[in-house]
Order: C-alpha cells, then structure tokens, then sequence
C-alpha cells in the first residue's frame, strides 16, 4: 500500500505521520511525507521549501513507527489541497492520510481537509484520535448502496479487516412510530412492532452482504433503530470503534464527491478517525452504482397491530 501523508510539522499532523507509519509495516507498504509551502516563484518559497525538506527529514526520523518502513519526503510549493491531490493521483497512491482539523471552523472540519475529501482520488484517513497502536475495532455503517459497498470492499483491500474486529451497522428508522402511543397502541405492540421492522432490516443487511460477497467474513453484524448520525457514534462509543469507514457518492454532472449528510456530520464530530472512500474517477473501471435509497423506501414493511394502512 502506498500512502501518502500531509504533514505541516504540527501536532495534528504527527498523529497523522505515526498513523500512516502503522497501517505502511502492517502491510508491507511505503510513506511519503508531503508538506506544501504556501505560494511559488520567489525566493522567500524556494528558502521555505529547503527548511522544509530538513524538517521532512528529520521528522522522518523521530517517528519510531517509521523506522521500519520505506519512507520519502516529497515538498512542493503551491495550495492546499491541490498540490496534495495532484501528488495523489500522479503517484498512483492507495490511501492519503490527514490530521484532522477539527474545531478550525464552525462545521468542525477544515476546508483543507472538506476539499481533500470531495476530490480524492483514493481513500482518504482523517486522525482525529491520538495514536496508541493499531486499530483494533473498526466500524462500517452501511444504508446499503454502492457507496457502503466501497467502504467494505476498501477495508478487505487495504488490509484493515487482517488486523482488527470488523462492525457493520445499519440504522432505520420505523415510519410512524412517534404517532403510534398516540392511538392508543401499547408498548409492547410497538416494540414488537419495531422488531418486525428490525428483522426486515436484517434480511436485507445479509442479502446486500452476501451480494457482495462478505457473507463468508467473521464480522459483525448489527442492525439498530435511529438516526443513522446518532446510531453511529453511540456505537462507536460502546464498541470502542477506533475507525469509521463510509463511502461518498458521485455528484452527478460534477467529478467531486458528494459527501452527504451522515458522513459531514460523523467528520465534523470528530472522535473516531474516519476513512472515507470516494467513487472511482472517471475513465477507471468499476461496476454499475447502486444509488442509495430512503431509509424503508420501496419495501413493504408491516404495520403494527390495532392501526389499520
């Protein structure tokens, strides 16, 4: 695996740095430092970017999860995250890792860090956790589309599920529920009610993995009631998840990805480092997407008892 990573010699960049160094030895992979200096053509740049290919280097050679892994340095001048992405997609890299930038504005999630993601043209990490080891709980949410079968198919690829507990969550939400006390139904027909809704849910959790062909793979699978944002990050709480992996969807007429709602507000929040993984660009092969759909649309669910459709 090839990654690249950004460093701007900051601490949330060294987190990064560590990062990229454990995923590189756990699959025989290699690192390349870049750092951008801001601007081009003078010598003021020209003097920043040889200050900066010393402190690459140095750099380099304090993280102890590099020691044991192919690492180079790579400094350039011009913009963030253009530079980033040109190096990316030139170098043909497997995954581009970022500290994260959380609290640098009001969404949580700097617009370095928002553009990066929108454009890349592989995965990209984002360290919001201090680095302690390897990942050792990893959750997946699914809502079933094609976007959710990339993140799955990323996590065999890049080698994250050799290494850790794989979670695949999928969230629902059960239409008319807030009305159903209302009309006079008892608590237990509306949990049984929800039930009903979960079980569907699961059989269809299992077809879309078994359609990708992860049914054969020891990981969990969970199927909760709530909104996707909320399910997501109380999971990751109980479970200790130290990764989340989501997948973005193609913005039609447009090569940047659409990132969607879930997915901003799980990286605005921080926590958990996130993996985000982008469509394929065009003119890559790929199979035929599967857009996603509305939480129970096109599915006939059952209706609780006492209430009539």
């Amino acid at each position: 695996m090839r990654i690249l990573v950004a460093t701007d010699f900051s601490p949330r960049s060294q987190r990064a740095v560590r990062r990229a160094g454990i995923l590189a030895g756990q699959t025989g992979g290699d690192v390349m430092l870049m750092h951008v200096v801001d601007g081009a053509g003078t010598r003021q740049v020209a003097r920043d970017v040889r200050e900066a290919q010393r402190m690459t280097v140095e750099q380099a050679a304090v993280v102890p999860e590099l020691f044991r892994v192919d690492c180079r340095s790579l400094v350039v001048p011009g913009r963030m995250p253009d530079a980033l992405l040109d190096a990316a997609a030139t170098r043909r890299i497997d995954m581009v890792v970022v500290g994260s930038s959380h609290g640098q504005d009001v969404q949580g999630l700097g617009r370095t860090v928002r553009g990066l993601i929108r454009a890349a043209p592989c995965p990209v990490l984002v360290v919001n956790r201090s680095v302690g080891g390897p990942y050792v709980e990893i959750t997946v949410p699914v809502d079933l589309s094609d976007a959710s079968a990339r993140a799955l198919r990323s996590v065999a690829s890049l080698g994250l599920a050799d290494h850790a507990h794989v979670s695949v969550v999928h969230a629902f939400e059960v239409l008319g529920k807030p009305k159903l006390s209302g009309f006079g139904i008892q608590r237990e027909q509306i949990d049984s009610y929800v039930e009903s809704w979960r079980s569907s849910f699961t059989e269809e959790t299992d077809a879309f993995l078994e359609a990708e062909g992860f049914a054969g793979r020891d990981w969990t699978r969970r199927v909760e009631e709530g909104r996707p944002e909320e399910v997501i990050s109380s999971l990751a709480a109980r479970t200790g998840s130290e990764l989340l992996v989501m997948g973005t969807r193609a913005r039609t007429g447009f090569r940047r990805a659409l990132l969607g709602s879930v997915t901003e507000a799980v990286l605005a929040a921080g926590g958990a480092d996130v993996l985000v993984v982008p469509p394929p660009r065009p003119g890559l092969s790929g199979r035929p997407g599967r857009p996603g759909r509305p939480l129970s649309a096109g599915v006939e669910r059952p209706a609780p008892q006492g209430v009539t459709a």
